[in-house]
């Protein structure tokens, strides 16, 4: 049986049908070295990502891929489409190429991955993460951490440099913040019943506090700056 797995083998499948004219079933399960059961169940999920294979029947029938509609295989790490995917998001909110639309449909194949635990933090970094800016900066320690929490809403004990000195507060966190070259994280402050954005290099430690959380969940990356000031 075939070592790869299944997003190698359905790649390596692609890359198969479009190197042969046609080639039926019993040759790709031959060539990938996996069963005909297998090669039909890769071709409807293939499909199902928007993959035009199609097949033609008869003696000298066998699959092919619509050309126009191809699809490239890419061998990327998780690292790599995670860079991948934070760049096309940045890219939305403020290029002016002709190709948003391109762009959000790789986005959304993106969010479909087979791959759970991926695709839960894809889905993290497109509804928790926001640009305000085009300057490139690298992602702070605590950036997988404060996606996380953003998706609990959890009150948090955070200990953090503020004025020189250090500070600790009660908050729940909102989301990511990319802004004039710094990455903040939008908090809700308990304390001061507030939104804030805080400076996630600046933070020292984060760790969950026994106080009961309140809902925020009307408070979003999108429309926090409502919130911070104080309710009268």
């Amino acid at each position: 049986m075939s070592n790869l797995n299944k997003a190698e083998r359905q790649n390596q499948l692609i890359h198969v049908i479009q190197q042969n004219r046609k080639m039926t079933a019993s040759e790709l399960a031959t060539a990938l070295n996996v069963s005909k059961r297998t090669i039909s169940r890769d071709i409807a999920e293939l499909e199902e990502q928007g993959v035009r294979i199609f097949a033609q029947h008869g003696k000298l029938g066998g699959f092919q891929i619509q050309q126009s509609q191809s699809k490239m295989a890419l061998s990327i790490s998780e690292e790599q489409l995670l860079a991948l995917f934070l760049t096309l998001n940045e890219s939305q909110s403020y290029s002016s190429l002709p190709y948003k639309q391109e762009i959000q449909e790789i986005i959304q194949q993106c969010l479909k991955l087979p791959n759970t635990r991926v695709r839960k933090l894809l889905k993290r970094m497109d509804k928790y993460i926001k640009f305000d800016t085009i300057e490139a900066t690298p992602l702070p320690k605590l950036f997988s951490d404060i996606l996380i929490y953003s998706a609990e809403r959890n009150v948090m004990s955070v200990d953090f440099v503020s004025d020189n000195k250090m500070a600790a507060q009660n908050v729940i966190f909102i989301g990511i913040l990319c802004k004039n070259a710094e990455w903040l994280a939008i908090v809700f402050d308990i304390g001061h019943g507030c939104t804030r954005e805080l400076p996630i290099l600046a933070i020292h430690d984060i760790s969950y506090s026994f106080e009961k959380t309140l809902n925020t969940h009307d408070i979003t990356i999108d429309n926090y700056t409502q919130f911070l000031n104080p309710s009268d």
